[in-house]
């Protein structure tokens, strides 16, 4: 798998050695615009104001990842923990030329360590002493002949709960996830390499870090119960609140060289079940839960070729297919006791199967015009074929996602609150549910264009254009039945392909004592798929008609003596829709004359981009004698203000916070015992992510709140 790519931000395995690197809010603070947060369904990751929405399920992540080559872009594939890891590539902005045609917003790629000829491993342990979390994880390479070495790593590890649920006097929400891999990797002669690999994981949790902000009405709820401000402490019932994901993943990456060539195949399947169960708000009552059990299956193939050594004309070419199985069932029962009919239930449910096929054809080339000055051009044609066949009926509470009978009064029931609108109670053929099935077709083609120059042997710069685009897709959660397909002339089932244009230029360098990089950038979005919250609790997507993200980064890294290491970075983005029609009503418990379609959030922030994120970081280490180091470190970082929800509620924007993270360690120099003891968030800090409207307006807003102080002690042995 070839990564080219001059603005390439890497952390290396030094990054991930222990468990307060592990974590993906840990890599969003160690790369300037990178947003890693978590919906009540799914993680949210952006890359300079685009990302995908936290409620769709059905469609790709706008920020593509891949491990060892193979794609992974769904969502519920970013919830495993990265484990031993050789090092994390991202690039940002619009990749399309080189990560397909789904990249719009740029791409993380996860290099895991392989065998590498000779016995070598490691294994650490850590407990997390503020919420009772644990970590274990270890690795080895065995070299088996002198042309065949395995590789064998596992992970178990438990984050403990850290939020109070008052209601029920236990902790939330209980994280625990296991990992394992194994490699083979077969080296028949010089230029030729085969690597296998098959990954099986397993992540449960138990309750949510979700809990309500806002309450519009006082005394609702007992206040040592729930007081509807921000703190560690929650509400729910005891309903089901879970969380449970398998993932089973094999890979072939081969690369033989040619001679002036190299060639590569990176072949790869993968699979997941998901399950999981939300309360329709975190207060103390029940009134309905959202369900959800998804399988998802892919085929994954590409094949590359690319020219080795330097010459006035190096090339890279491609071609890549992949094939993706989606099935959605998913429902929400309602009790409409909690609103003065003690009683009266009733449940929808809907169902997507969905299928993908992607194929596309790249080439790259760079023209060296002198040892200084080089070009680069590329492009990419790119087809994708979605199919959909969706299901939406009405059904009794507690009934099962398949299988369920139909209910008469349940669609009565929730056409008041905007479900089944195609419901005509003088009609009774409109009492039915609605099957139907669909087909897209999207085709794209993405050029991009880099002048590259080298001021020195130590500092070089770039100006690059670049272009991308996202297929349209299916509105998993569409619950209004508002589709031609029930006589209606508007379809809020499917949506459209976005594109993207960016402009972008940068230097960096490396003095020996000093290394700096600085980039500024402005990208234009084109009917930007964006996710929109509704008042029954719905959440689907549509496009903005253009959207703006312009911005600066900067970050510079200064050996400023003999084992001291002082780190600073920062990035400015100014992300605003600049035209979004119909980008929907601010959710209010009064009654309201708002009217969806003649909204607009025309200079609104894009959902969860801060405006600024920056920090300042040292690192010392100390010889205490011939063998062992003393470590220290400490990290100062700052995120600004973030909107979620395109309605700009003010009630969905989280407030600005400052983190202070800091670790003593003592380790052997080269290599063998290394111990620790590190704290994340120090100064107990409470600071937000996502926000949302409840699934009613009378219980206000939730927000993810995200761990306090953490105290890791660690231990690692490396051999």
């Amino acid at each position: 798998f070839f990564f080219k790519q001059k603005t390439a931000y890497e952390i290396y395995q030094c990054d991930w050695s222990s468990d307060v690197c592990s974590s993906d809010l840990t890599l969003q603070s160690a790369v300037p615009n990178l947003t890693v947060t978590k919906s009540p369904f799914q993680p949210y990751v952006a890359i300079r104001g685009l990302g995908t929405g936290g409620g769709t399920r059905a469609f790709e992540q706008s920020v593509a990842m891949y491990v060892d080559g193979i794609y992974q872009g769904r969502a519920n594939q970013f919830l495993n923990p990265f484990f031993d890891v050789d090092r994390v590539e991202i690039v940002r902005g619009p990749q399309s030329v080189l990560f397909g045609v789904n990249a719009i917003a740029g791409a993380i790629n996860v290099v895991n360590r392989r065998p590498d000829g000779k016995l070598e491993g490691y294994v650490t342990a850590g407990y997390e002493a503020e919420y009772n979390g644990y970590n274990l994880e270890g690795g080895v390479s065995v070299p088996l002949s002198s042309t065949f070495g395995v590789r064998v790593s596992g992970r178990a590890n438990r984050d403990g709960p850290y939020l109070k649920n008052t209601a029920l006097n236990r902790k939330e929400p209980d994280t625990h996830s296991q990992i394992g891999r194994i490699i083979f990797d077969w080296q028949p002669t010089d230029g030729m390499r085969f690597d296998l690999a098959y990954e099986h994981g397993f992540k449960k949790v138990d309750g949510s870090a979700f809990e309500t902000t806002y309450l519009p009405l006082a005394g609702i709820f007992p206040p040592a119960i729930e007081d509807g401000d921000p703190d560690f402490n929650k509400s729910s019932p005891g309903s089901p609140d879970f969380t449970r994901l398998k993932t089973d993943n094999v890979s072939l990456n081969a690369s033989v060289d040619l001679g002036g060539a190299d060639l590569s195949l990176s072949s790869g399947y993968s699979h997941y079940t998901f399950q999981q169960a939300v309360p329709a708000g975190a207060v103390p009552v029940y009134f309905g839960t959202a369900l959800d059990d998804e399988k998802f299956d892919q085929f994954y193939n590409e094949l590359r070729i690319a020219s080795t050594g330097n010459s006035l004309i190096e090339y890279l070419a491609g071609v890549s297919y992949y094939y993706q199985k989606s099935i959605f069932n998913q429902g929400v029962d309602f009790d409409f006791t909690a609103f003065g009919a003690p009683g009266v239930t009733a449940a929808i449910r809907n169902a997507l199967t969905q299928r993908t096929y992607g194929a596309s054809v790249f080439g790259q080339v760079t023209l060296n015009l002198s040892e200084q000055l080089n070009i680069v051009a590329g492009g990419r044609y790119s087809n994708i074929i979605k199919r959909g066949n969706y299901v939406l009926a009405p059904t009794v509470a507690g009934a099962p996602l398949t299988d369920y009978p139909f209910d008469v009064t349940s669609i009565f029931v929730l056409n008041t609150i905007g479900f089944f609108s195609y419901l005509n109670p003088a009609d009774p053929t409109t009492i039915r549910g609605t099957q139907f099935s669909r087909r897209r077709e999207f085709n794209a083609f993405n050029p991009s264009v880099s002048l590259n120059y080298k001021f020195t042997d130590r500092i070089s710069g770039y100006l690059s254009f670049t272009t991308g685009t996202k297929a349209g897709g299916f509105n998993d959660q569409e619950k209004s039945g508002v589709i031609p397909e029930n006589g209606f002339a508007s379809d809020s089932f499917q949506y459209g392909s976005e594109k993207a244009r960016n402009f972008e230029a940068g230097i960096k360098g490396n003095t020996g004592k000093v290394r700096f990089e600085f980039a500024a950038f402005y990208t234009k979005y084109r009917n930007l798929q964006a996710s929109q919250a509704l008042a029954n609790g719905s959440i689907f997507t549509t496009n903005a008609a253009s959207a703006t993200a312009k911005g600066v980064e900067a970050s510079v890294t200064w050996r400023a003596a003999e084992g001291l290491t002082l780190s600073a970075d920062g990035a400015y983005i100014h992300a605003r829709y600049d035209n979004y029609p119909g980008s929907g009503c601010i959710v209010t418990l009064a009654p309201s004359t708002c009217v969806p379609a003649l909204t607009n959030a025309k200079g609104g922030k894009l959902d969860g981009v801060p405006d600024f994120t920056g920090s300042v970081s040292a690192n010392y280490v100390m010889p205490v004698s011939s063998d062992w180091d003393l470590r220290l470190g400490g990290r100062v970082y700052y995120h600004s203000s973030a909107q979620y929800q395109s309605n700009q509620d003010p009630l969905d924007r989280v407030p600005s916070y400052t983190l202070v993270d800091a670790s003593i360690g003592l380790g052997q120099s080269g290599g063998g015992f290394s111990f620790s003891v590190s704290a994340k968030n120090l100064t107990d800090k409470l600071y937000r992510g996502f926000s949302a409207p409840a699934a009613t307006p009378v219980f206000g807003h939730q927000q993810l709140i995200l761990p306090g102080r953490q105290i890791f002690l660690d231990v690692r042995y490396d051999f």
